[in-house]
């Protein structure tokens, strides 16, 4: 029979059609992510450039142990170092890598799928329900979760080139399976779990003889082991906070919410959706996957059980952080649920031989369809405010950006900073990887700032009312409000109400070397240099008298280890002429920080002259070299056991 040419053409058209529409279903449904702006984490990476003056400061950033222990010299310090290198601070190219990644996921999926199935529909629902799942909303609008999605392209490469490996024999595809699994332990931990999931699809996949197969892993899987004995030696498990693992019941509570989240998005309620609504989409979709495996068993087979293999091998290391739930770490799990749904949808659509089946192709359909019920609306929704979030950072940090080349001589300080544009920018240091030193806030921004608990100290970025009014009445501060959508220059009437709201009295802190600080030190100091003064043998400074009995006076410095190696330095404190203590520092990572008893006699003083002491003091050219002292303050210090 003569092929119709009106089908031939129609075919071609689908076939990439079907291919691409899941791609495409992305960039819509995560469009505001596609030019979001940077945030939070996002900031820390970024500095990292201004940190790599050589080849061995590239290599230590790269491979240093950093946030909880991690080291993921690809998905996060490379990424950032290279595109910020390539780009500088632009946003768009880290999104486009993002966009272009997750795609090369869901091409991924579905090649597999349609392994599976036979089914291109099947691979292009497979890849669409994956991108629909809501945990993926942080790795689409947040550069710094890049690696969430770059982790499952190597697990996907991997498992694509030892599929290939299976049907074809050829070597090949072996090593370059294991080439690309190897070079994913450089993107996230997860990819130690890789020959499970291969494991797991000969058992459940292969049919007929596989021993062989199960064999060619036996080296992937002493690699994982090798890889975990290294990592735990270099960045052992955390023993406080949030991450420490807890091996207990806890592990199939956090098991239940993460298949709860899967199915429905964590944040359903908090976007105002109905829980009555939510309860009856969970149920639809536990019932679908129970009447599948129901479906399945009958007819003893086992490939749905890959998926559930793929979702609980991935999930399985995040179990026991109990302490720290997050939807965002199901982004790589839920490839084995958009992998059921494809394989449900194309396995139904070519098995329905007679007119009776073809109502079963409806079910998995139906089911697939409440599942996209339940997840895009919330995806829809978290992008935007995630957008809305990162526009106000930018329009804040790009603001200052502006200001300060507008005022290249003053530092600028920023009125009406809130808790979010804290937490999401300033907390973070946003403007370091610019370049831009001494951003700070007005005094008594801390009132209306909650501050998250890891974030930047308070102390370094609120000025005291002292040190502001010194800065405006010699013009080296330019006051800018944050509040509306872009930053206005409110110098001039901030100036004119400065003598009512901000006290002349002395601060109680001293960073000595911010030269905003420098009428409070004494003529005694070395000259200041790069945001730090050496002492001599002997300095003062002049500081705010403690508020009430029991202050403290907080000392704070460091000194080269090379001059500690040589001796110990001793340090005498007096305040007003009284000793308050002595100490030595030969603290082996030459940093020190020490506290000292105030008297009483000093409480409510509008000014006093503390002086530290040191000796030995180097001689080093035609400068004495005591200690460097960071910072001086008088404050209510609780000191815990």
């Amino acid at each position: 029979m003569t092929p119709d040419p009106a089908r031939l053409a129609q075919s071609r058209f689908l076939r990439p059609l079907l291919v691409f529409a899941p791609v495409v279903f992305l960039l819509w449904l995560y469009r505001e992510g596609v030019d979001i702006w940077f945030m939070q984490d996002d900031f820390a990476w970024l500095s990292l450039l201004r940190q790599a003056h050589s080849p061995a400061d590239v290599f230590r950033i790269l491979f240093e142990p950093a946030a909880q222990g991690t080291i993921r010299p690809w998905s996060e310090r490379g990424f950032f170092l290279l595109f910020q290198y390539l780009f500088g601070v632009d946003n768009l190219p880290f999104r486009i890598a993002a966009f272009a990644t997750a795609a090369a996921d869901i091409l991924l999926i579905g090649w597999i799928v349609r392994r599976l199935t036979g089914s291109r529909l099947g691979g292009a629902v497979a890849g669409a329900a994956w991108a629909a799942n809501a945990s993926l909303v942080v790795a689409m609008t947040w550069s710094s979760a890049w690696n969430e999605v770059l982790c499952p392209f190597f697990l996907l490469s991997s498992l694509g080139l030892f599929i290939r490996f299976a049907e074809s024999g050829r070597s090949v595809f072996w090593w370059l399976q294991a080439a690309v699994f190897v070079l994913g332990f450089g993107v996230l931990e997860i990819n130690v779990v890789y020959p499970a999931i291969a494991i797991s699809w000969v058992l459940f996949v292969v049919s007929g003889e596989n021993r062989k197969l199960l064999y060619s892993q036996i080296p992937l899987c002493a690699v994982s082991i090798v890889y975990f004995l290294i990592h735990r030696a270099v960045a052992p498990f955390q023993a406080t906070g949030a991450y420490v693992l807890h091996f207990d019941a806890e592990i199939f509570r956090t098991l239940a919410l993460y298949v709860k989240w899967s199915l429905l998005p964590a944040d359903w309620v908090a976007w105002k959706h109905s829980v009555s609504t939510g309860r009856i989409i969970l149920a639809i979709e536990l019932l679908g996957i129970l009447t599948l495996i129901v479906f399945e068993v009958r007819r003893r087979r086992r490939t749905a059980l890959f998926f559930a293999a793929w979702f609980l091998a991935t999930l399985g290391p995040l179990l026991p952080l109990s302490g720290h739930r997050s939807d965002y770490y199901l982004t790589i799990p839920v490839v084995g649920v958009g992998m059921l749904a494809g394989w449900s949808v194309g396995t139904a659509w070519k098995t329905a031989a007679r007119p009776t089946d073809r109502r079963w192709q409806l079910v998995p359909i139906i089911f697939v369809l409440v599942y996209f019920a339940g997840m895009i609306p919330v995806a829809r929704t978290a992008t935007a405010w995630w957008w809305g979030r990162a526009e106000a950072v930018r329009v804040l940090v790009l603001g200052v950006d502006a200001a300060h080349r507008a005022h290249p001589d003053s530092v600028i300080v920023l009125e009406g900073v809130t808790t979010e544009l804290f937490n999401n920018a300033i907390g973070h240091s946003p403007f370091y990887p610019l370049g831009i030193e001494g951003v700070y806030l007005t005094p008594g921004s801390e009132a209306n700032i909650q501050p998250a608990p890891e974030l930047a100290d308070f102390r370094d970025v609120v000025l005291e009312p002292a040190v502001l009014l010194k800065a405006l009445a010699t013009d080296r501060a330019v006051i800018y409000s944050s509040a509306g959508d872009h930053l206005r220059n409110i110098t001039e009437v901030y100036k004119r109400s400065a003598p009512d709201r901000l006290g002349e009295y002395l601060p109680n802190r001293v960073d000595i070397g911010n030269s905003l600080y420098s009428w409070l030190v004494g003529p005694e100091w070395l000259p200041l240099e790069t945001g730090f003064r050496w002492m001599p043998a002997r300095a003062t400074v002049r500081l705010r008298g403690p508020d009430s009995v029991g202050n403290k006076l907080s000392l704070s410095g460091y000194c080269p280890l090379e001059q500690l190696k040589r001796a110990p330095r001793n340090i005498t404190v007096l305040a007003d002429g009284i000793v308050l203590g002595q100490s030595q520092i030969l603290d082996p990572e030459s940093t020190f920080h020490r506290l000292f008893s105030l008297p009483d006699s000093l409480v409510g003083k509008n000014s006093v002259e503390v002086e530290i002491r040191v000796d030995p003091v180097e001689r080093i050219g035609n400068r004495d070299l005591g200690l460097i002292v960071s910072r001086i303050e008088i404050a209510k210090i609780q000191i815990l056991p």
